[in-house]
This record gives C-alpha cells, sequence and structure tokens, in this order.
C-alpha cells in the first residue's frame, strides 16, 4: 500500500543520529580570544559583550560552520574585487590594540585603489557580511539599524582605530541566492567615541568582577532566546 504521507527526513531517526555523533567529535572549542572584541562590542546586551570576552561561548557545530560560510564568501568576494580593479592593502594593517591590548580588532580589508565610483574615496574600510535572505533584505531596505547596529558599530571603531575614516564600502552577501549589495558607510565619530567609552566600562566592570546589566529582565525576551550561547549561564547568575 501507498503510502502518501510527506517524509519528515529530518526527523529519522538516521538523520539524528549522525548530528549528535557530529556534534560529540566536535566539541565546543575554548576561547581562544583572551581579548574584548570590535566584532560584538555593539551588541545591545552589555552582559552579553562581556560574557563573549569571558566565557567560553558554547557554539554548535551549526553555528560555527556558518561562521566558516562567512569566512568563505568574504574571501569569495575579495577575488572578485581584486580581478575587478580594486587593490587591498595588506593584512598586517587590518589590525588595532588600545587599552593594552584588552579591547582589539581584524578589518576586513582596507581599499588603496581600484575603480572611481560615485562617492568612492581611497583608501576605504572594507567590510563584508554573509547573511541569510530575510536579512540581506532588511539591510538592503534600513541600512545598519535595528538587528544591525552592531555591524555599524565595528565599522566605526574600524575607520577609527585604522584611521581610515573615507567612507567605508560595506558588502553584504545573500548566502541562499548569492546577491551582493554594497553601500557607503560615512564615519561617525560621536558613535565611535561611544563604542570606545562602551568597551572601557566592560573592560572596568570585568576586572573589578561586576556582572553588567542584561538588556532585558524577562528570560523570554525575544533578545534573550537568541543570545543561544550564553543564554542559560546568563540566567543561573
Amino acid at each position: 500500500m501507498l503510502d502518501l504521507n510527506r517524509a519528515i527526513l529530518s526527523a529519522k531517526p538516521i538523520n539524528q543520529r549522525v548530528n549528535e555523533l557530529i556534534e560529540a567529535a566536535e566539541p565546543p572549542s575554548p576561547n581562544e580570544r583572551q581579548y574584548l572584541g570590535a566584532s560584538s562590542i555593539g551588541a545591545e546586551c552589555l552582559r552579553r559583550v562581556q560574557y563573549d570576552w569571558m566565557c567560553d561561548p558554547q557554539f554548535p557545530a551549526r553555528t560555527r560552520d556558518i561562521f566558516a560560510r562567512g569566512h568563505f564568501f568574504e574571501e569569495l568576494s575579495r577575488q572578485h574585487l581584486i580581478k575587478a580593479g580594486f587593490k587591498f592593502a595588506s593584512k598586517v594593517r587590518l589590525g588595532f590594540k588600545a587599552a593594552g591590548g584588552l579591547f582589539r580588532g581584524h578589518g576586513d580589508g582596507i581599499l588603496v585603489a581600484g575603480p572611481q565610483l560615485p562617492e568612492l574615496i581611497y583608501p576605504a574600510l572594507f567590510e563584508h557580511k554573509a547573511v541569510n535572505a530575510k536579512s540581506w533584505r532588511a539591510i538592503e531596505r534600513d541600512g545598519l539599524v535595528g538587528l544591525y547596529a552592531v555591524y555599524a558599530a565595528q565599522v566605526a571603531i574600524y575607520q577609527a582605530y585604522l584611521d581610515v575614516t573615507n567612507p567605508a564600502l560595506f558588502m553584504v552577501l545573500n548566502a541562499d541566492t548569492c546577491e551582493r549589495l554594497s553601500f557607503l558607510v560615512q564615519f561617525d565619530p560621536v558613535l565611535a567615541q561611544a563604542i570606545s567609552d562602551r568597551a572601557v566600562r566592560v573592560i572596568e566592570a570585568t576586572r573589578a568582577g561586576e556582572l553588567l546589566p542584561r538588556v532585558t529582565e524577562d528570560p523570554e525576551d525575544w533578545r534573550c532566546r537568541m543570545c543561544t550561547s550564553h543564554r542559560a549561564r546568563c540566567w543561573r547568575c
């Protein structure tokens, strides 16, 4: 007799067991960045910023694969830009250290020459993100606001600390369709100073053994539910 019910293959025991084996074979790695990173300093929740520095994030294999996907697409876009005539500064130019080395960052690139494009002035910071289609459409519509304000903070910090204050070229790749969206981000010195001050606050609080406030006191708030790497430890405190 034909079974006309649709199969949900992800629910099959073989799929669940293979995924369990992958997770067991690749347990969360230790936190090798013993410093506060520019990529996370703009997160809305100060305690999350603090935990990203203090604790080992518990990322499953799938999340680490998403990070690897981002690095792959960044390099692919870089090669496309090079073939199109853009020139990048040496990678040794991309890192900064502040606050005695406790606050650091490493930009994706600095464009030092290339095609003459409207409003693009060399040298210019280059930042690249690979996101899903929903996030891509949100950025296309609204720019670096809301959930993506963390990217704006990252750009401002890199522009300030790497001394590349011309408008940055920000490229977002839609990981579902491989569409690319490129736009300019003006340097915001007020934002850069505010984020730098924020980093100082996090460093001083951590040194003093002080846990900074959460973004909300409701553990069911969507922002807390999305914080899979720290949610369990945060609400045990």
